[in-house]
C-alpha cells in the first residue's frame, strides 16, 4: 500500500513589495515578526525556511495607515515572487515519498508540475501531487500536472520568458493540453473536499485502483 505522505496545511502566500519603500513613518507601524529592514530583499521573507530563520513558525501581522501608504507611493504593489513560489511547490511535491524528482513552472495564472514517481498507481499519485501543489499556491491559480518525464524539458523552456512574451499564452495552453491528455490530473474538488469523509473515501477508491 502506498504511504500517504501529503502534508496537510499550506505555506503562507509568498509576496514581495516592488517599487518604492514605504515612508519612514509607515515603517514605524510595521508589526511583523518576519520583517527585517536589513535583508537584501527589502525586509521581507517571501518564504520562511528552517535554515533561513529561527522564527519560521511565527505569525505575520502588518498594520498601516492608508494615508501613509498612499502618499506618493502608488507604485508600491504586492506581487507574487513566481521563482520562490515554484521552488515551494516543487519542495512540497517532493514531500510525497514516492516522488523522486519534480519541477514546477509558475506563470501569471498557471502552475505546471512535472514529476517522476516510483509507483504503479498513477491516479492516486496524481491526486497526491495535485493536492500538494494546491496547498501552496493562491486559489486563483490553475494547477496542471504530468508524470511524463519528457515534459520536464517542455516546461523548462519557459523559465526565462514572461507574461509579455509574444504568443506565450497559446504556447503554454498547448503544453497544458498535452499534460492533461497524457497524465491523470487527480480528483481534487474544492467544492466537496473540505468534507474530510468525502476526501478520505475518494483516497481509498484511488488506492484500490
Amino acid at each position: 500500500m502506498l504511504k500517504k505522505s501529503i502534508v496537510v496545511g499550506g505555506l503562507a502566500t509568498m509576496m514581495l513589495i516592488t517599487g518604492c519603500q514605504l515612508p519612514e513613518q509607515g515603517q514605524t507601524l510595521q508589526r511583523t515578526s518576519n520583517y527585517d529592514s536589513h535583508q537584501p530583499n527589502g525586509g521581507y521573507y517571501p518564504i520562511n525556511q528552517v535554515n533561513e530563520t529561527d522564527e519560521y513558525a511565527h505569525f505575520g501581522y502588518t498594520r498601516y495607515e492608508r494615508e501613509l501608504v498612499m502618499r506618493g507611493n502608488q507604485d508600491v504593489i504586492p506581487v507574487i515572487d513566481r521563482g520562490r513560489l515554484s521552488d515551494a511547490v516543487t519542495r512540497m511535491v517532493l514531500t510525497n515519498d514516492v516522488i523522486s524528482e519534480a519541477g514546477a513552472l509558475v506563470t501569471d495564472k498557471y502552475v505546471l508540475v512535472v514529476y517522476d514517481a516510483q509507483a504503479d498507481n498513477r491516479e492516486y499519485i496524481a491526486d497526491q501531487v495535485k493536492r500538494s501543489a494546491l496547498s501552496v499556491v493562491p486559489r486563483y491559480y490553475d494547477v496542471y500536472i504530468s508524470d511524463d518525464h519528457d515534459l520536464f524539458d517542455e516546461i523548462e523552456r519557459f523559465q526565462h520568458l514572461t507574461s509579455a512574451t509574444s504568443d506565450i499564452e497559446r504556447t503554454i495552453e498547448q503544453t497544458i493540453e498535452e499534460m492533461t491528455q497524457q497524465s491523470p490530473q487527480g480528483e481534487y474538488n474544492e467544492n466537496t473536499d473540505d468534507d474530510v469523509n468525502i476526501m478520505q473515501s475518494k483516497q481509498r477508491r484511488l488506492m484500490d485502483r
